[in-house]
């Protein structure tokens, strides 16, 4: 799908607040609901959009630790690696690389005791050839789509 200037507009809308109600947004673009509507609903159809979500501040959570563990998988064992990773909800992400690593996952935890005790079983897998855990000192910027359209 190739997205008009105003769908981009639309989009930018719902990245301030994924809650704003489509006739502000028509408002705001001096266009009917309808079309507001009509263009969203599209951009959903074609899976511009995904999904409408939740924004939580982690550190209000006591999710204040950051880690970026890389992992690089034994020959022929990167699928079972991944699969290995994706059951770990504390990865909240988790990306195929290219580089001296297979995977990339970012976590977050309450404490460095709690990553150690969530990640030992994954780092310990007979899948794994090496892993390299880095934690985060400060964040620049964090979970901001808003600029790359």
């Amino acid at each position: 799908m190739k997205l008009t200037d105003r769908d981009i507009e639309i989009i930018r809308y719902l990245e301030e607040d994924s809650r704003m109600s489509l006739r502000h947004i028509a408002g705001e673009l001096d266009v009917s609901p309808t079309t507001v509507s009509n263009r969203v609903q599209k951009m959903k159809e074609e899976g511009v959009i995904e999904k409408f979500g939740l924004k939580m501040n982690l550190d209000k959570l006591d999710y204040s630790l950051t880690a970026i563990i890389k992992v690089k998988a034994k020959s022929d064992d990167l699928s079972k690696v991944l699969e290995e990773m994706e059951a770990y909800p504390c990865l909240t992400h988790i990306y195929e690389t290219t580089g001296d690593f297979d995977v990339i996952g970012i976590g977050k935890f309450k404490s460095r005791e709690e990553m150690t005790d969530k990640l030992v079983d994954l780092v310990q897998s007979p899948h794994i050839e090496t892993t390299n855990t880095s934690l985060v000192l400060s964040t620049l910027r964090e979970y901001d789509n808003s600029g790359l359209v």
